[in-house]
């Protein structure tokens, strides 16, 4: 990370950017990687193989700081984890913490997969994050449930 974290008061202009798997470079792709594997596996403690069949088939977002990503989610199409849309692997960075940074970046996925498949969108979120996700518009449609040793729960946005 570069020096952004010295104002974390206030916060910079983030610039997003979508690609598809297919077009990231090796660079792209390795910094998405690193953000998610330094949330989901070094923060989080939970040693699990991030990078799966699905990445190919999404779009990835991106939200930067001059070169350093600090928060991404995948778009995946319908059929590939449900039958409806989806949205996943959604992560800030630490140091962006406190922007309300994580509600800009679902309202940026929630209208692409919008965009894009026009139909409901489902997730499986962690359950910490269930208040969150039903803010954003999203219904709890499952009984908690263990996926990587963490708490889930399966949430659905209703089509528009």
């Amino acid at each position: 990370m570069s020096n952004f974290s010295a104002v974390r008061d206030s916060k910079p202009t983030i610039s997003w950017q979508w690609q598809h798997f297919d077009v990231l470079t090796a660079r792209e792709w390795h910094r998405l990687l690193a953000l998610r594997a330094s949330v989901f596996v070094v923060e989080q403690g939970c040693p699990y193989a991030d990078p799966d069949h699905k990445d190919p088939q999404c779009w990835h977002l991106s939200g930067s700081v001059d070169k350093d990503v600090i928060a991404t989610l995948r778009a995946v199409p319908p059929g590939v984890s449900y039958a409806e849309s989806s949205i996943g692997r959604v992560v800030v960075a630490p140091q962006a913490r406190g922007w309300q940074l994580g509600r800009e970046l679902m309202q940026v996925g929630i209208a692409f997969n919008r965009h894009m498949w026009g139909q409901a969108i489902r997730i499986s979120g962690q359950s910490y994050l269930e208040s969150f996700y039903q803010s954003l518009g999203f219904v709890t449609v499952s009984a908690p449930y263990l996926e990587d040793d963490i708490p889930h729960v399966e949430m659905l946005l209703a089509a528009p």
